[in-house]
């Protein structure tokens, strides 16, 4: 079987979605070819996709300013990139991103007749718009959409996901269930773990640690968690918030905490590329902190789970979907003195903390292996369908 996976954006940048397509094509390799169709990075090395045990193939691109490391991809501009896709000789093509990546595997999957599917991977529109504005990205989320409405089928992590993009998207692709899962797995030895992070980041032994993980691009709300931990400070001084991230707005975040004096409580942590390292910061970490209400469901639940480390989320929203209250996870209303006040609940609480990371850990905690196993089977369910179908025409 040869795979095709097609990607706006690849390592060296880290997010979910990247994670995730390795995630995908580092198992699937062992079972066939796979190629991972994206576009080029900022300053990489000649050699710098030979580490991977899969095929990357890059495609011309605007590679951004110094404060954004996302590339701007121009695969309509670039024959050479178009002949690759023709010539890997795919069985299927699965599109992680819509625009313009995905609008290009769209256009061939047709010419060349090979069934397509996408993963639903993130409430895309509030970012789009706010690149681009209100017109103009509602007309791009519809482009983007009639990639999505193109394929066979379309995965999401849980049922809330795919009735979102139903309802408000106008999705009109099959919905497929497939679950999400992580790299990450027990540290054995948390007391050193915890340890090491203290000496990296100045912290003491009894500090209560709040983090969160991922871009600093303002789609995870973080103005909103800026403000919120303001208010927790009149409460809870001596609090130690890391981010643990980079992004185009990290400089903005920067000003917010000096602005409103956060300095010794707040730490940047910068990109933390070592998945050891990370392991170690949510080992550390007393409550991680996601208040997106943009995601359709967070990596980081899962990896800070594994690590027995419950997270606070923002009610109703996608991402807080399967927490059962002070159960497995908190919620907290989409409000900063609320979530603050919540923080500060179980600040008091550290027994319910601990008793909701054990359950985190049981109810969220999977691996990738079993999860990609599902994925291959599901691949030779799609493309035999497609066959059958296309040779009953």
């Amino acid at each position: 079987m040869n795979v095709g996976l097609f990607i706006d954006t690849y390592y060296p940048v880290i997010d979910g979605v990247i994670n995730v397509v390795h995630a995908y094509a580092s198992r699937l390799s062992k079972k066939c070819n796979v190629t991972v169709f994206t576009a080029e990075g900022l300053n990489l090395p000649p050699d710098y996709d030979d580490r991977f045990p899969y095929k990357v193939v890059r495609c011309k691109a605007i590679t951004g300013r110094k404060t954004d490391d996302y590339s701007r991809p121009l695969p309509m501009f670039d024959p050479k990139f178009d002949k690759a896709i023709r010539n890997a000789n795919l069985d299927i093509m699965h599109i992680h991103s819509a625009y313009p990546i995905g609008l290009t595997a769209k256009i061939l999957s047709r010419k060349l007749g090979i069934p397509m599917i996408g993963t639903l991977h993130s409430h895309f529109r509030p970012d789009v718009i706010q690149y681009t504005g209100k017109f103009f990205g509602n007309m791009l989320v519809k482009l983007m959409m009639t990639a999505y409405n193109a394929c066979i089928e379309c995965w999401a992590v849980n049922n809330s996901v795919g009735i979102l993009f139903q309802k408000e998207y106008g999705l009109k692709s099959p919905v497929f269930t497939m679950p999400f899962s992580t790299e990450h797995y027990p540290l054995e030895d948390k007391v050193a773990a915890c340890r090491e992070i203290n000496e990296t980041y100045g912290l003491n032994e009894n500090d209560f640690v709040l983090s969160t993980v991922g871009r600093i691009d303002f789609q995870k709300n973080e103005e909103f968690l800026i403000r919120a931990l303001v208010l927790l400070k009149e409460k809870v001084p001596d609090f130690k918030m890391l981010f643990v991230g980079d992004g185009g707005k990290k400089k903005t975040l920067e000003e917010m905490v000096a602005q409103f004096g956060l300095q010794n409580n707040v730490i940047f942590c910068g990109v933390v590329s070592d998945i050891i390292t990370t392991m170690k910061i949510y080992a550390r970490t007393n409550l991680l902190l996601f208040p997106s209400v943009a995601d359709t469901y967070g990596l980081v639940k899962i990896e800070a789970a594994c690590q027995q480390t419950p997270t606070l989320f923002v009610r109703d929203t996608m991402a807080a979907c399967g927490i059962k209250k002070n159960v497995n996870g908190f919620t907290a209303p989409n409000n900063e003195a609320a979530y603050a006040s919540k923080i500060e609940e179980l600040y008091h609480n550290p027994e319910l903390l601990k008793q909701a990371g054990l359950c985190a850990h049981k109810d969220f905690f999977s691996t990738w292996d079993a999860i990609v196993d599902k994925v291959y089977e599901r691949y030779e369910v799609i493309i035999d369908r497609y066959h059958q179908n296309a040779n009953s025409q």
